[in-house]
Formats: structure tokens, sequence, C-alpha cells
């Protein structure tokens, strides 16, 4: 006897009868890779809502040789900065009916290799790349399969590898500029041991500024640490005692800046009255701190975004020839540590 209550399987033949098209015609809507007139389209769409139809992926994606997901690998999830970028891709993809698979590698270079190695494996659509050490060796093997990638900072020329990224250089020189017209005379640098990438950049801005200023550079008020909280602590601690310590500590990110709020405080240090502290990239809880933290804002929701569609413009090719670089314009955000 026939099951009761079971709902009948709606197909794309249900579809196109309803709709009165062939089956190509919806497919081609469904797809996008066809012109079909916005009529013919919106009616189709309708259709699809009314009966609740939806499509095979596997099948499409076997036809297509899609996945329909793509990969974000980072070097550090617990860092609110990179899911807000993964927030931004998943705006721009989600709608797309794409997935974001995210892996997070601690800055590992052999993390990171095999990271875009299982990518490559698992044929996923596209790559979103981010280290802190951008260098696109270690996302060639992608493009070269033909996976589109995107370098979350860095420069490129390779093709197949397009690059979001902040101007860290001018990010780093407008952060330091800002404490030395607020009459710091000191200004401390804490950033990674990596002397390449974007923490390298912004110390880079950094000294021009210093130059631009007049004011000589001192090698011990930049110290190299991990880059976390407990790192940012660590080298406040070594800044603190230098004979003469610094004034300000400008920090590679908010997290590091945080860690040398903590580092302030077991000193019994106020901030900003005996020492400023100011970070870069404004995550969520730079404005949630005691004092908030004053930053640089490098719109990692807009960057996540761009990537996304920077992915989308090569799956469906109507990104343009040659590699592509977006930078975004860093932006000072006053608070309360400067």
């Amino acid at each position: 006897m026939p099951q009761q209550g079971r709902k009948r399987h709606v197909s794309i033949t249900d579809v196109a009868a309803r709709a009165g098209v062939s089956i190509t015609t919806v497919s081609h809507v469904l797809s996008g890779q066809r012109p079909v007139s916005a009529a013919t389209t919106a009616k189709v769409k309708q259709v699809i809502a009314e009966l609740g139809y939806e499509p095979n992926r596997l099948a499409r994606g076997l036809r297509l040789r899609r996945t329909d997901t793509v990969a974000l690998v980072i070097p550090d999830i617990t860092n609110p900065f990179y899911p807000q970028i993964a927030r931004g891709l998943q705006n721009v993809l989600g709608p797309a009916g794409v997935q974001v698979l995210v892996t997070s590698t601690d800055a590992d270079p052999a993390a990171e290799e095999a990271a875009v190695q299982q990518m490559i494996t698992r044929r996923v659509d596209g790559l979103a790349f981010a280290g802190y050490q951008t260098d696109h060796r270690r996302v060639a093997a992608a493009a070269e399969v033909g996976i589109p990638v995107v370098l979350l900072g860095g420069r490129t020329t390779r093709p197949g590898i397009d690059v979001v990224s902040s101007d860290d250089v001018a990010g780093g020189e407008i952060a330091a500029e800002y404490l030395l017209g607020r009459g710091y005379t000191r200004v401390a640098f804490i950033t990674g041991a990596e002397r390449v990438g974007a923490p390298a950049n912004r110390v880079l801005g950094y000294r021009h500024a210093l130059r631009e200023a007049g004011m000589t550079f001192a090698p011990s008020l930049v110290v190299r640490e991990e880059i976390s909280r407990d790192g940012g602590a660590r080298a406040m601690r070594q800044l603190l005692a230098l004979r003469r310590p610094p004034d300000a500590v400008l920090c590679t990110n908010d997290m590091v800046a945080l860690g040398a709020l903590d580092g302030a405080k077991a000193q019994g240090l106020r901030v900003p009255q005996d020492v400023a502290v100011m970070g870069f990239d404004d995550i969520e809880i730079a404005a949630l701190t005691t004092p908030a933290l004053t930053t640089v804002s490098i719109r990692p929701l807009e960057q996540g975004e761009a990537i996304g569609r920077l992915l989308l413009g090569r799956l469906d090719g109507s990104a343009p020839r040659g590699a592509q670089r977006i930078l975004f314009d860093p932006a000072v955000v006053h608070r309360d540590s400067a």
C-alpha cells in the first residue's frame, strides 16, 4: 500500500512544466551560465519558490565540476580579526550557494602547505589564504591546478593569484604619526618575529614616521615576540624594564595590544597616563576594553567581502584578466588608551 503523508520530491521537470518552459531553461536560470530573459527568470524563480524546489547540488557539482565550496586558510582562529574575514566571505558566497571551509594553521609553514594540499584534494572551487608571512609560494600548487586563489595581504603578480590587503606601510606610518602628534617622544613597537609580511610592513611605516619627524630610530624599542595576547604582555614587560622605557607602545595587532595593556596593569601603570597603548585591526573587543583601545581600522569585514567577490568573479568568468590587487586604506580609531 502506498505510504500516506509522505512529501513528494519536486523535480526540475515539475518546475519546467509549471512555468511552461523547457528543462534546459530552468537549468540555465539555476546555473546563471546562459542568458535568460528577465521575465522568464522571474517566472521560473517564482515557481521554484511556490513548489519548494531544491536543486540536486551533488549532481550539479558533478556536471559543472564544481563542489560549491571555498576554503579559508588562516593562521589563528582565536584572533577575532579572522572570523570577521570569514563573515565577510559568507556574506558574499552564502547567497551564491557556496560554503566556506575554515582551517587554522597556527602560522606554521608546514601546516599551511598541508592545508593547501588538503584543499586541492577536496577539490575546492576557490582558496582564500591568510598567513603572517604572506608568500604566494605557499599557494602556488593550488593556482597551478586551476583553483582561483586570493591572498589576504602581500603582493603578487602571479597568474591565478589575486590579493586583498590593507596598506600596512601606511597604517604603521599614520599610527606612529598619531602618537607623535600627541606629544609622545619614545614610541615603541611590538611586532612578530617574521621580517616580512604585514607586521614587518607596519614597522617600516613606523620607522618612516620617526624619520619624517626628525627622530632617531632606537632598535631597543622594537620588540619581536609571538603575535598573541601573551606575547604582548611579555614584550611590554621587556620594554618597561629598559633604562628609559617608552611613553607609548604601538602594537602590530589588537590581540598584542590587549597583552600590552595586561603588562602595563601588572606593573601598576595607568594607561594612557603613564604609558599609551595603540593596536591595529579594530576587532570588536577593542572598543570593550578598559580603557577602550585606540587602534587602526583595516576593515576586515569588507576585506572578506572583497575576497568573496573576487572568487565569485573567477568562478563565473566575470573577473578581469590578470592578477588583481585590492588595497584598503587604514584609518586611526581614536579611543582612550592613547
